[in-house]
């Protein structure tokens, strides 16, 4: 007979009387299985408690909560959408920028007016349609102010001719070493001054641009009053960040060398007036030419 099925008998004493405790009868057979179905009873009791109580957070090592779960589910979802609304208002702001130069594409854009420029050309700004979309309330709202505001918008036109165009404070105190030359790309004016000289606002206005490029080194665009804008390129530092407001007069920067596109330290001053560029030099006050050359762009 296999000793699995052969029948035996453990009988436990006491030690001081040898009465007889208890007698144990069976195979090995069964009581391995016995054995064996008390440690899976024991081992799924266990799995149970665990996993159907609160009691795996502490003992399951890197267990997250379910809260914990859809907290994290919650915040990716507004996570999503806030990139979402950010990135709608870099459009917005790109396009405002672009209306601001006078560019046709983005006035349009922005406005929903009718126009020749299609909208594709405004693709490299990586601008969305749907997402400046004006509503049923917001067109009312336009039209509202359009037919309100028709007469004095056309003597704005009619005195277009003769609004200011110039500015009242030079960029700095220095001498003019190369002048505008729209030909070959030159659309402004290179001065020169000591390194370091203080850079001013040539009028009142906000900060359009404040950066560093490769071409022109740390730049400086300000929008003013009357569709002006000044740029100012090449400073060794700018003290104006983008949306400051700046008065004229106030110093925004430091005359440098910075930017691939430069000789030797100089500033290059540009003046746009309604999306234009001008040859700022007769408001520059009494700053002097010089004949030897200097600085290009």
């Amino acid at each position: 007979m296999s000793m699995w099925k052969h029948l035996l008998r453990v009988t436990v004493f006491d030690e001081s009387s040898y009465s007889e405790i208890r007698v144990f009868r069976g195979t090995p057979r069964r009581w391995v299985g016995w054995f064996v179905g008390i440690l899976v009873a024991v081992s799924l009791a266990t799995y149970l408690a665990i996993a159907q109580t609160p009691l795996r957070e502490w003992v399951v090592p890197g267990y997250v909560a379910e809260q914990t779960q859809q907290d994290m589910r919650e915040t990716r979802v507004l996570a999503d959408s806030l990139v979402r609304v950010l990135e709608q208002q870099e459009q917005a702001l790109l396009a405002l920028r672009h209306a601001l130069v006078g560019d046709e594409a983005a006035l349009s854009f922005l406005t929903r007016s009718e126009s020749t420029v299609p909208l594709d050309s405004m693709a490299g700004w990586g601008l969305d349609s749907v997402v400046f979309e004006a509503g049923s309330s917001e067109m009312a709202l336009r039209e509202a102010v359009e037919e309100a505001d028709r007469f004095s918008l056309q003597r704005r036109r009619a005195g277009g001719a003769n609004a200011m165009i110039g500015f009242t404070y030079p960029p700095l105190v220095g001498g003019v070493s190369d002048g505008m030359n729209a030909g070959i790309g030159h659309l402004g004016v290179d001065l020169v001054a000591p390194a370091g000289t203080p850079i001013q606002a040539v009028d009142d206005g906000s900060v359009l641009f404040s950066s560093y490029t490769v071409e022109t080194g740390y730049t400086l665009l300000i929008q003013h009053r009357g569709e002006r804008v000044s740029v100012y390129k090449h400073c060794s530092s700018l003290l104006k960040q983008q949306g400051d407001l700046v008065a004229g007069g106030e110093a925004v920067g430091l005359m440098g060398n910075t930017g691939e596109l430069t000789t030797g330290p100089h500033l290059h001053f540009e003046w746009w007036v309604r999306g234009r560029a001008l040859d700022p030099t007769p408001w520059l006050g009494r700053t002097s030419l010089w004949d030897d050359g200097g600085p290009v762009n």
